[in-house]
């Protein structure tokens, strides 16, 4: 009889390698890979479902083999393309393969397969010819301002798209949040081509997201787009990928195993062979990278350049940038304000001994959250309205976004003043004399463009004790001046020296490719990688730290957690590190006293960039 061997969408250990099953006579010719299965499992009467990874003759298992009980569906809801990127992202994550099968297989719907039957009849006589085309590589850097619509981001991947349409292939397009989503679908719209398009977000209806999972398995030439997870979803004949901003915080996973797109799709052109490109108005320093060792092929397109005027003021407000705020708000044009912290007051100082008042815990300066209590930035720790000292008194010293919309409103009672966080994001505020005070990435759109954008916080922003803060700043300046007008001005406020010059001629590549070389230098990442492990007992965390000790591979780095150790490796040794980490871990785990049946007490992030 038959074998097939079933894994299972599960982040448990116990379940992390491939069980074998017998075929039954039933299911002899109907069964195939990326098939879901019902199948006995344990002590359960309700059985288990698992997907199809392999059909054999004979099985390494010397016990008795159960027989799979049933198909769960009649449709391959997995491909071949999918499980071999999960096992190499799972490698290279340090992860169990079930925690990834999660991300691939959307919820199931039923109802969404019961009419799938008929669409799929639908497109049976609608089939392309599928031509060769070569294997490319590159960034693109579009034009800065949204105004510049030739040559925005979406009309470059809209175009692309087209290209592999019409050559038979598929394309995968990923893009950070909601916001960029709008965006790309109004530029699909525009060419028409929706009905070939499958989304895949985690707003969607689960009827719809298993329509389109299914279409994406079975259709080709299909544009399969959405946010960070559609990075693993099928694609018939994939031809090309697209990225961007991968920068963006949304491009991480902020739970085990911690993957970001970037490096997933990475993999996925090398894994399918096929095209990547990545885009942004700013280059992440891993894009920087690989753009320097020949990796990736770079090229811009001739663009509306931006006029940037940078200030070494250290008030965020000088005289001259003030007046120019007031001439526009008086001449019924709009600006923005881009402050880099929400809240009332981003930094505090006791009155009584003057001292700037941090957290016990990791150090942090406190602020005064849009509720006006007293927390830590960075843990998030609440703390009593009483300094050490016993003063009662506190003293900003630097305004949060609440606080600097209250004063701007005040200063020019006449305008309409408009605030913007990513807690509350406006995406778009009607054009006329409206004043915008917004966070990074929170900057509503507005027809035309802005008049005046104020960096306000340019200095702060660079000067923050993070490894990556100066890249960061750069993407956050950069999609803000994307929202300049053709005849706008934007400002910095308080730069100098190579970084105004390069910032004045929009060079934000130049910037990040000094910042990476540097580091690099150093033998930080980009240039290496940080591994970085965490749990809540203390016990476990020791005795791992002594197995990881003993790894000539790794060098432990200072961590401001307790409950966190950390270490920096090469790019070249990562293979065998994550597969060394995971197997010591695993033992860790096991001889763990203080755990609960099924709980998991170590976590691994094979590329922790908060760390440092």
């Amino acid at each position: 009889m038959p074998i097939a061997s079933v894994v299972f969408a599960s982040p448990l250990p116990q379940l992390d390698r491939v069980f074998d099953y017998l075929v039954p006579d039933a299911l002899l010719g109907k069964l195939q890979f990326g098939m879901a299965v019902k199948v006995p499992f344990g002590n359960s009467k309700a059985g288990k479902t698992g997907i199809v990874v392999a059909l054999a003759e004979s099985s390494a298992f010397e016990g008795k083999l159960q027989e799979i009980e049933a198909l769960a569906s009649n449709h391959k809801v997995l491909t071949k393309e999918q499980y071999e990127l999960v096992l190499a992202v799972s490698s290279r994550q340090a992860a169990i393969p079930g925690e990834l099968l999660n991300v691939c297989l959307p919820k199931r719907s039923a109802r969404a397969e019961a009419n799938f039957k008929q669409s799929i009849q639908q497109s049976e006589d609608s089939g392309t010819m599928r031509s060769e085309l070569p294997v490319l590589r590159q960034y693109i850097t579009p034009g800065l301002l949204d105004i510049d619509v030739e040559n925005h981001w979406c009309r470059i991947f809209v175009s692309a798209c087209e290209k592999q349409i019409e050559s038979g292939r598929s394309v995968l397009v990923v893009l950070p949040d909601f916001r960029d989503l709008a965006i790309f679908e109004e530029a699909l719209a525009i060419k028409g081509l929706q009905s070939i398009a499958l989304r895949q977000t985690s707003g969607d209806s689960v009827v719809v997201r298993w329509n389109n999972h299914l279409r994406a398995v079975s259709e080709p030439a299909r544009i399969v787009y959405g946010t960070r997870n559609v990075a693993f979803s099928p694609a018939k004949d994939l031809g090309l990928i697209l990225v961007w901003d991968d920068g963006d915080d949304s491009h991480h996973e902020q739970s085990s195993p911690y993957w970001n797109t970037r490096d997933v799709l990475l993999q996925r052109s090398e894994l399918e062979g096929v095209s990547i490109t990545f885009s942004s108005h700013s280059p992440s320093s891993e894009i920087s990278r690989l753009v320097e060792i020949g990796y990736l092929q770079a090229s811009s397109v001739n663009s509306t350049k931006a006029i940037i005027r940078v200030t070494n003021s250290t008030e965020r407000l000088d005289s001259e940038s003030f007046a120019l705020i007031s001439r526009t708000l008086a001449e019924n044009r709009p600006v923005l304000v881009q402050i880099a912290n929400l809240g009332f007051a981003s930094a505090l100082a006791c009155v009584s001994c003057k001292e700037i008042k941090r957290c016990d815990v990791c150090q942090t300066p406190l602020w005064l959250d849009p509720k006006k209590e007293l927390r830590c930035r960075g843990c998030k720790t609440s703390y009593p309205q009483l300094c050490s000292c016993g003063g009662k008194t506190f003293r900003n010293i630097s305004q949060g976004s609440h606080a600097l919309s209250e004063q701007l409103a005040r200063s020019f009672p006449k305008a309409h003043v408009v605030h913007s966080t990513g807690s509350d994001a406006l995406t778009q505020v009607e054009t006329g004399g409206v004043l915008v005070i917004a966070t990074p990435g929170a900057e509503p759109s507005i027809k035309g463009g802005y008049a005046v954008i104020l960096l306000a916080d340019a200095q702060t922003m660079v000067g923050l004790p993070r490894l990556r803060a100066l890249e960061q700043a750069c993407r956050k300046w950069a999609n803000a001046i994307a929202h300049l007008s053709n005849d706008g001005i934007a400002i910095a406020v308080g730069l100098s020296g190579n970084l105004a010059i390069d910032l004045k001629a929009s060079d934000f590549s130049a910037i990040v490719k000094a910042d990476m070389l540097e580091r690099s230098e150093l033998g930080l990442p980009p240039a290496s990688r940080i591994v970085s492990i965490s749990g809540k007992n203390k016990n476990d965390l020791i005795e791992l730290a002594e197995d990881l000790n003993g790894m000539p591979e790794l060098a432990q780095l200072p961590t401001s957690e307790q409950s966190t150790v950390a270490y920096s490796y090469s790019i070249a040794n990562g293979a065998m590190v994550a597969a060394e980490i995971r197997r010591i871990t695993a033992l860790v785990a096991r001889r763990s006293k203080n755990k609960l049946p099924g709980q998991r007490v170590l976590f691994i992030n094979m590329d922790d960039n908060k760390v440092i």
